[in-house]
């Protein structure tokens, strides 16, 4: 079987959600040859790893060096798996550049093999996913924050419901509060945004009824 002369360019992805419009992840495509341990870099590579074409010689070592110690071994299992069994297969992991910044990338890798049937080389793509999980993280933690404010407005409303349908004070309504979502395991929230939308559509007293005992 002849070598195949397959490659990913990274012309050819555009990887955006959840960048702004126009704007996509670094990619970089590479071929490594098993035998040699020699590994050829697209231009996109040279980028996320902060090098420019010329600066360094892509090697095996070159680019296990650069992983992440803690993703170290793995990455060296991924490619001698590869290697040995061919097939094609992905690895999410971090690297290191030259500059010392952290990058959360994923490989997604073919073996290609030769004419005597063994596994000559490797070629696959790099996708450089850290500003999107960072975006994408920062949307879940605003979303968590608003949540946590919304929820924390409930529980003041509902406090006030029990204050004047009960005359107690604001510790006592949020000890009611609490003593009861215990005693029917319901979240605090939830319990509060049922007191609160049972004011609204005037069965307040009616729900009450049963917090009283």
């Amino acid at each position: 079987m002849a070598e195949r002369d397959s490659r990913i360019s990274e012309g050819r992805v555009s990887y955006g959600f959840p960048l702004p419009d126009g704007e996509v992840c670094p990619t970089g495509s590479f071929r490594l040859s098993v035998q040699t341990g020699k590994c050829k870099w697209s231009d996109g590579l040279f980028r996320i790893h902060a090098y420019s074409r010329g600066e360094v010689v892509p090697t095996k070592d070159l680019i296990l060096a650069h992983k992440h110690p803690e993703d170290r071994d793995a990455s060296r299992q991924f490619i001698a798996i590869l290697a040995r069994d061919g097939g094609q297969g992905s690895n999410f992991h971090r690297i290191i550049d030259s500059k010392g910044k952290e990058h959360r990338v994923l490989t997604v890798a073919e073996a290609d093999w030769n004419e005597k049937g063994q596994v000559a080389s490797i070629h696959g793509l790099m996708i450089d996913l850290t500003r999107a999980i960072a975006i994408e993280s920062g949307h879940a933690a605003a979303a968590a924050l608003v949540n946590a404010y919304a929820s924390r407005e409930l529980i003041e409303q509902a406090k006030g419901i029990l204050m004047a349908s009960f005359n107690l004070s604001p510790s006592a309504a949020f000890d009611l509060l609490s003593r009861h979502s215990q005693n029917t395991n319901t979240k605090l929230a939830v319990l509060a945004a049922g007191l609160v939308a049972s004011a609204e559509h005037g069965r307040i007293q009616q729900v009450l009824r049963a917090w009283a005992t």
